[in-house]
């Protein structure tokens, strides 16, 4: 498991540099342009409304009822609402961080079906929902007994975290790259959160 989150954590951190590399030698274009091409092509009245409702669920309001939920429940606050709510407050800090450094300005305001403001990479929604989705498939895997339902909800939970990412794009506030650095970040994060939770594990049972 150790291993797998290393790879995980490198491969978070590789999209991530990629992607700002892309961005700094003015290179970014090559998936920048193809990627919105196709998405825009793709919109409709219907569409818009579902990528609105789904890029909601990234929202740091979204985000920050979850954590609280889970929080005041008891049976749930060690095991999901602190490690969520503590891991989610990191990876929004880091990000925006990234912004101020990178200073990206967003696509241009034609685009845009929703409002959005501040700087564009990287993706913020794209990388509190990887972070969180991915953390949350991790920690029900690992203290479900029951197989068939951690699975059940694995492949539901994977829906949004990838679907959110791509919202932004089709909403026209971010650029592939932002949303690819976002996963990233938030899978590096996520990496590192469940590592840490295996540490509390192992030292909780005296291994």
């Amino acid at each position: 498991m150790r291993v797998k989150l290393l790879i995980a954590a490198g491969a978070g951190l590789a999209g991530f540099t990629a992607m700002l590399c892309l961005f700094l030698t003015g290179n970014a274009h090559w998936i920048d342009d193809p990627v919105r091409e196709l998405l825009y092509g793709l919109r409709s009245s219907g569409l818009t409304a579902v990528m609105k409702v789904i890029t909601y669920m990234g929202n740091w309001q979204t985000v920050t009822a979850l954590c609280i939920v889970l929080l005041l429940i008891g049976k749930t606050r060690i095991t999901y609402g602190i490690p969520l709510a503590a891991g989610a407050a990191f990876v929004t800090l880091l990000n925006r961080g990234v912004k101020l450094l990178v200073e990206r300005p967003r696509p241009e305001d034609i685009t845009h079906l929703i409002e959005e403001g501040g700087f564009s990479f990287a993706s913020g929604h794209a990388a509190a929902s990887m972070f969180l989705f991915s953390i949350l498939i991790y920690l029900i895997r690992k203290n479900f007994r029951n197989r068939k339902a951690a699975d059940i909800l694995t492949a539901l939970l994977a829906v949004p975290m990838i679907a959110i990412g791509i919202s932004r794009v089709y909403l026209g506030v971010h650029y592939p790259t932002d949303v690819i650095a976002g996963w990233g970040l938030g899978i590096a994060v996520a990496a590192a959160a469940a590592g840490f939770s295996m540490r509390l594990d192992k030292k909780k049972t005296g291994a």
